[in-house]
């Protein structure tokens, strides 16, 4: 075999290597990309769940109020909703009655959108705030109706109304 020969072998034989060395660095190559890309996206759950949390810390924190607790006590033990009329009277004449229904539905319409919003999730509010979600709508639901017809505002307390709708079936599920 002449010189000639061999090299030309030898230049074969190095191109079939620099062809495998370049298809095993364009797989690990891949295998690089979708390594990197599976940590971005932990890292981005990591990111929602710290968001998630600082939220609902942030909305238990409101809950635990001093005026917001009042609101849920007053609700729960003192608000007799029997129509519109009666109440405008009632309100005229004690602030509570004015400010406590109001406070709690904001408190709620505000979580309802959150949780709708998918800021946070639902189990967390269900597990922590559930049985106030569901008494306190139980207690507004017609105080809410009633402002709803006075304001021809169908919105008003909608994201309360679906929260206590979606935490029922929470609470049956578990």
């Amino acid at each position: 075999m002449s010189f000639w020969a061999r090299k030309e072998e030898r230049d074969e034989r190095l191109a079939e290597i620099l062809l495998s060395i370049s298809e095993e660095a364009a797989i690990l190559s891949a295998i690089g990309v979708i390594l990197g890309t599976v940590f971005v996206l932990f890292q981005l759950r990591h990111m929602e769940r710290h968001r998630n949390l600082d939220i609902s810390m942030k909305l238990f924190e409101w809950a635990e109020s001093d005026r917001l607790r009042k609101a849920f006590t007053w609700i729960e033990n003192e608000f007799q909703f029997q129509d519109h009329d009666k109440h405008k009277a009632q309100e005229a004449s004690n602030s509570e009655a004015s400010d406590f229904p109001h406070e709690a539905t904001a408190f709620f319409e505000q979580v309802g959108f959150l949780v709708e919003k998918k800021f946070v999730d639902l189990d967390v509010i269900g597990d922590r705030l559930g049985w106030h979600v569901v008494s306190n709508w139980k207690k507004l639901e017609p105080w809410v109706m009633a402002v709803r017809r006075e304001r021809q505002d169908n919105g008003f307390g909608q994201h309360f109304q679906r929260l206590y709708e979606k935490t029922v079936e929470y609470v049956k599920a578990i």
